[in-house]
């Protein structure tokens, strides 16, 4: 008799709870429609979620970091120490091109995990419909200052850690060369090889990593990365930049902006709705009649192939190429400003064969090579090249997580005995080219307002703040031509204005999930605006 008792009681109560709790759903629908609402129970949760990850990050063993004032600058480039306004009389420009196959051999014979999408299981390459690679060109103005080198690499990111072991490869090469800037970065393309080790096996690796960090074993430290893939990588690269030097020859450099393909658009639902409309074509015209190169600067993302199907691809990127090297001509290509920038294939023919990404490729490969030479700027032989080290303070607990477990191997250092007292150990760079095309070079996925304006105003902005900077056009003089190059030289997440960065579950704000933090953008274009004035350019 007490049992059925104890039996009605416990499912009396059971009822009872699920009529609560059926009332209190009740009650949160309805409350739920009331914006104001719902965003206090999303930043609640937001707030919960970065707290359960600040204690996971408190009892994680830790990873030797060098302290701020421990920390020691190594194969950092600063570039040119002097800056010129005018070319050496009689100057011409040399150039020089590489490029290398970075597409494993033995892609069925091990997994290679596919670097852009989080499935579980992870994707891995199962095919390779076109090739990845790097590409490299070197170039000096005849000054004797020295050459400076650009590569890029298909694949979707690249650590400073990874950029600064290539150019230990080739510091000897480098000083007996006059080598003074090497610049590496990424195409961002989603279909390529995982070279940032977020895209593995994340339940293994987090058990592994944890066990070897406590035990002291650093070098048996996994990721997705795979670690002969990432050596031939590195070594890869730093052949094509010894190539690209010897492989300068003397000519001509062109080249043209222009806005009138429509090739992008902004995808995101809330704020800002700023791409940068314009694509510049580079063009070296080598005096003894061998093989030009074009180059391409634009900002998209290459995230067209279902990575479920496991096909290895440098998205469009391989395609514009394809059209390019029909004319004869080598071809290079650098991702701009793509915070949330996708593709618009409007402009498409129907008639352009195959895939869309592959179409779209194809077109702006025979846009690129019907602009003629007369309709090209020539740029004088001028090259001033400036970076500088930047600390940007790591404010995401999911990067830090990642960064703890050993899974990205960016260069951090502590600031303090807490858990989130660290800071990113990375870099900006400055480019002139010539009298008016201008480069800014950036380690992440950039936010295009910060270049060209429109970020939000303090009634806009999700945080009630206004962006304290200027566009960064507008830092240089007038009838200059600012481009940037993203993914350079590092990749640290995306990188937003931080009067617009949010809650991670409002509409419209997945890219603060994967940023350092709420202080990159100020901290970077606030060290961009420094080295523009330390070079003298800052238009004030």
């Amino acid at each position: 008799m007490k049992k059925r008792k104890k039996s009605k009681s416990i499912l009396l109560g059971l009822a009872s709870t699920a009529a609560a709790g059926a009332g209190l759903a009740y009650l949160l629908k309805v409350k739920m429609e009331d914006d104001a609402f719902k965003g206090k129970v999303k930043q609640s949760g937001a707030a919960a979620l970065f707290k359960t990850l600040e204690g996971i990050n408190a009892v994680l063993p830790k990873l030797p970091r060098p302290s701020i004032e421990e920390y020691v600058s190594e194969n950092f480039y600063e570039g040119h120490a002097e800056f010129r306004d005018t070319s050496v009389r009689g100057a011409k420009w040399k150039f020089g091109y590489a490029r290398a196959s970075l597409t494993p051999d033995d892609y069925l014979l091990k997994d290679y995990y596919l670097g852009g999408f989080l499935n579980y299981p992870p994707n891995t390459v199962k095919s390779v419909l076109d090739d990845i690679a790097v590409r490299a060109v070197c170039l000096d103005d005849g000054s004797g200052r020295g050459a400076a080198v650009f590569a890029v690499i298909v694949c979707i990111g690249l650590s400073g850690t990874d950029v600064r072991s290539i150019r230990a490869l080739l510091a000897d090469f480098a000083k007996a060369n006059n080598i003074v800037s090497i610049n590496i970065s990424s195409s961002h393309c989603h279909s390529g090889i995982d070279t940032q080790g977020i895209w593995g096996v994340l339940p293994d690796i987090l058990k592994n990593n944890v066990v070897q960090i406590k035990r002291g074993n650093f070098d048996n430290l996994i990721s997705g990365r795979d670690p002969e893939f990432m050596d031939s990588l590195h070594k890869k690269t730093a052949g094509a930049i010894t190539q690209a030097f010897a492989d300068q020859k003397a000519g001509k450099l062109m080249f043209k902006t222009f806005n009138d393909l429509k090739y992008s658009h902004d995808k995101r639902k809330v704020g800002p709705k700023v791409v940068d409309e314009n694509m510049t074509k580079l063009h070296f015209i080598p005096d003894d009649g061998s093989a030009e190169t074009v180059g391409v600067l634009m900002a998209a993302h290459p995230t067209a192939l279902d990575a479920t199907m496991g096909e290895l691809s440098a998205d469009y990127i391989y395609y514009i190429e394809e059209e390019v090297n029909k004319s004869g001509s080598n071809f290079i290509f650098f991702q701009g400003p793509q915070l949330a920038v996708g593709v618009d294939r409007s402009f498409v023919s129907e008639d352009t064969p195959g895939r869309g990404f592959q179409a779209y490729g194809r077109e702006i490969g025979k846009y690129l090579l019907g602009i003629t030479v007369d309709e090209e700027e020539k740029i004088l032989p001028i090259l001033n090249v400036r970076n500088a080290e930047v600390f940007v303070p790591a404010g995401n607990f999911f990067m830090l997580t990642l960064l703890g477990a050993g899974i990205v191997n960016n260069q951090v250092v502590k600031t303090g005995r807490r858990t989130k007292d660290i800071m990113f150990v990375t870099e900006v760079g400055y480019v002139e080219l010539g009298k008016t095309l201008r480069l800014a070079m950036m380690p992440g996925e950039f936010a295009p307002e910060m270049l060209l304006g429109g970020t939000s105003n303090s009634e806009e902005s999700c945080t009630g703040m206004n962006w304290d900077f200027p566009p960064m056009k507008k830092m240089l003089a007038d009838g200059t031509d600012l481009i940037v190059i993203g993914l350079c030289n590092d990749s640290i997440g995306y990188i937003l204005p931080d009067n617009d960065y949010g809650c991670i579950f409002d509409d419209g704000h997945y890219e603060e999930a994967v940023s350092a933090g709420a202080q990159t953008g100020s901290s970077l274009v606030g060290a961009f605006e420094t080295l523009v004035d330390d070079c003298g350019r800052l238009n004030k």
